[in-house]
């Protein structure tokens, strides 16, 4: 993964992804057991990997999602704290609209991910967003906008 650690700082480069159910009234979320705040599913890039074929990877791992349609929506670079490190992070998040051959993804309000306990997966109404905590919090606005363009954007919340 490309991810690495330098004193107190560290660099990732993540991939993201807006699942979106079929009805186009909830989006997924995640979080890690023992966190407090909820992220779009997805995860790092590896070596020599391109982020959409990370997200493809990242989606089948943890979803068992196949045969996705993806659509580049945001290009995000943060800078942010947690748990004492300065991270500057690059996630390029891309739109995934679930269709009938991912049925099986809506059954349950909240679930595991297909790698175990400490993934918590929950389908979230855009109406019930802003009662959410996320990091960041400016992807509650890209997930209710996500029918829009291509966007890059600069967060320092350091």
């Amino acid at each position: 993964m490309i991810s690495f650690k330098e004193g107190s700082n560290k660099f990732n480069f993540r991939a993201g992804a807006i699942i979106v159910s079929g009805d186009k009234k909830r989006v997924i979320l995640h979080t890690i057991k023992g966190y407090n705040f909820y992220l779009l599913p997805g995860g790092r890039v590896e070596w020599l990997e391109d982020s959409v074929s990370a997200i493809r990877r990242e989606l089948k791992e943890e979803l068992g999602l196949e045969n996705i349609t993806l659509r580049l929506r945001l290009n995000l670079e943060s800078f942010f704290n947690f748990n004492e490190i300065n991270y500057h992070e690059i996630s390029n998040n891309f739109v995934v609209e679930l269709d009938d051959r991912h049925k099986f993804l809506e059954e349950y309000d909240e679930f595991l991910g297909v790698e175990g306990e400490n993934y918590i997966f929950k389908w979230v109404p855009f109406d019930e967003l802003d009662s959410q905590i996320m990091k960041p919090n400016y992807l509650k606005e890209v997930i209710k906008n996500y029918q829009e363009g291509f966007e890059y954007k600069i967060l320092n919340d350091k």
